[in-house]
């Protein structure tokens, strides 16, 4: 099965785009996320945009060119199929770090205890379903 190329979206100019070809760009975002099993919640924290505007965008209005471009970006940093480690970790990373950039000092530590713990109780998990022979859940 041949795969489709992926446009080079860091060398769009989408202020140039009309207004067909903003609807156009914003229908293959709405493809991909589909494609990709990212929410319209996970594509709007992604790109730092409401979810309205996600929903909006998936209804058929032409969103902004700062809007696409911001889409464009967040899904160029989002996964396509199963990433490798490196791929994998850059993106927990990029997505990961402004959210946290954003915390009060006290909830910095209160989320990485968090995310400590829920790795902990994943690899857990991981580890019983390998034991015991249960199918991993998704």
């Amino acid at each position: 099965m041949q795969q489709q190329s992926e446009p080079d979206w860091s060398r769009i100019d989408f202020t140039a785009l009309s207004f067909d070809q903003r609807k156009g760009v914003a229908e293959h975002v709405s493809r991909e996320r589909k494609a990709r099993n990212i929410t319209q919640e996970d594509l709007a924290r992604l790109a730092g945009v409401p979810v309205r505007t996600i929903a909006n965008l998936e209804s058929g209005k032409a969103p902004q060119a700062a809007t696409l471009r911001k889409l464009a970006d967040a899904l160029g940093s989002a996964p396509r199929g199963k990433p490798d480690d490196d791929a994998a970790l850059r993106m927990f990373t990029d997505v990961t770090a402004p959210m946290y950039l954003q915390l009060s000092e006290r909830e910095r530590a209160k989320a990485l205890r968090d995310i400590v713990l829920l790795l902990g109780a994943a690899l857990d998990n991981d580890r019983t379903d390998t034991t015991t022979g249960h199918p991993e859940q998704p």
